[in-house]
């Protein structure tokens, strides 16, 4: 399926996520258009097998994983988990700044030579249909 993103992020940007999700699947917002999948879902387990799989289970027909880079994602061991299940799945990663934000590159990132872009809605778009 192309253009049809995985979005990664942390719990703390989920409210920002879900806005950018909303606007890409909105035929009425010109800015953004493409598909999304993600695990908006919240999830109260602590099993990680099962949170593996329901990443797994999302990231089923996606082209490219986007991570959304925030305050915290650094600390993040499921954004972690979500770039290197990308990675394995022969797929691209791409990494965009939430605006307004300044946190630490996550060191997945750095270990991947995965460029972290400065938030634009066109570079969002961009990265998700090139």
């Amino acid at each position: 399926m192309p253009n049809v993103c995985f979005f990664s992020f942390t719990e703390a940007d989920r409210d920002v996520v879900l806005t950018i999700k909303g606007r890409a699947v909105n035929p009425d917002y010109k800015n953004l258009n493409f598909r999304v999948k993600d695990l908006l879902k919240r999830w109260k387990t602590e099993d990680v097998a099962r949170i593996r799989q329901a990443i797994s289970t999302a990231m089923n027909g996606t082209s490219r994983t986007i991570v959304f880079v925030g305050e915290k994602t650094h600390q993040s061991r499921w954004v972690r988990e979500e770039v290197e299940m990308t990675l394995d799945n022969k797929k691209p990663v791409y990494a965009i700044r939430l605006k307004d934000t300044n946190g630490a590159k996550p060191k997945v990132l750095e270990e991947n030579n995965i460029q972290l872009y400065s938030w634009r809605e066109a570079k969002l778009q961009d990265l998700a249909t090139r």
